[in-house]
C-alpha cells in the first residue's frame, strides 16, 4: 500500500456490541444484533469491532496506524463516488476511549503463513 492507505476498515453500533458465542472468533467477532443495549452516561464497555479481510502483506519493521472516531471517516461514499450517497449525520455525543493498564484494548491481528 501507499503511506496512510485505508487496509480495512470495521464499525460496531456501541449499543447492539453483544457477540453471537457460535459465529464469533478471537480474530473475527461477529454482532449477535439482537437486543440493543444502550450505554448510560459514564458508564464503560467493551466494544469488539472486526475489521474487513486484506490481502495486505506487511514487512517486519512496518508501522500501523488504527483510527478510531465517533462518525464516518469519509464525508461520502468512497465506493460510489462524490454523489449521490452522503451519509446521514448521526445523533452528537461523547465518546471516550480507555486504555492502559485497567482495561483490555488491544488490536488483535491474525498472522497468516506466506
Amino acid at each position: 500500500g501507499w503511506g496512510r492507505d485505508r487496509v480495512t476498515t470495521g464499525w460496531q453500533r456501541v449499543s447492539l456490541r453483544e457477540l453471537d458465542p457460535e459465529l464469533s472468533q478471537p480474530w473475527e467477532p461477529v454482532p449477535a444484533c439482537a437486543r440493543p443495549r444502550p450505554v448510560t452516561a459514564g458508564e464503560v464497555v467493551a466494544v469488539d469491532v472486526a475489521l474487513g479481510p486484506s490481502a495486505t502483506l506487511f514487512r517486519a519493521g512496518e508501522q500501523l496506524r488504527l483510527v478510531v472516531g465517533g462518525r464516518w471517516l469519509s464525508p461520502r461514499n468512497p465506493l460510489t463516488g462524490q454523489f449521490p450517497a452522503a451519509y446521514p449525520r448521526p445523533p452528537r455525543g461523547r465518546v471516550t476511549l480507555h486504555w492502559g493498564p485497567r482495561y483490555d484494548a488491544h488490536l488483535l491481528i491474525p498472522e497468516v503463513p506466506g
